[in-house]
């Protein structure tokens, strides 16, 4: 998957955008291949956009943590809250 997403938003293709929604419910594996994908496309035109209910997290939530672990690997990840 990381490699498929590196070829199709190479620099001489338009930028490529992935939305997904309601990642509270994402299970481990799902976490870890966003944070692959995360972590392979980072030179690279790719725009992951995520949307989760923060009422329904903890602390501790994998997605949570995930940002926090690929933001120290140098990926820029921000975290919009929104009322």
């Amino acid at each position: 998957i990381c490699r498929f997403v590196e070829i199709i938003s190479d620099s001489s293709s338009p930028p490529v955008v992935l939305f997904l929604d309601d990642l509270q419910w994402a299970d481990a594996a799902s976490i870890t291949v966003i944070a692959q994908i995360l972590n392979s496309a980072r030179s690279s035109r790719f725009l992951l956009v995520g949307s989760c209910r923060d009422n329904e997290m903890s602390d501790n939530h994998p997605i949570s943590n995930m940002i926090s672990n690929v933001q120290k690997l140098g990926v820029n990840a921000t975290m919009i809250k929104i009322s």
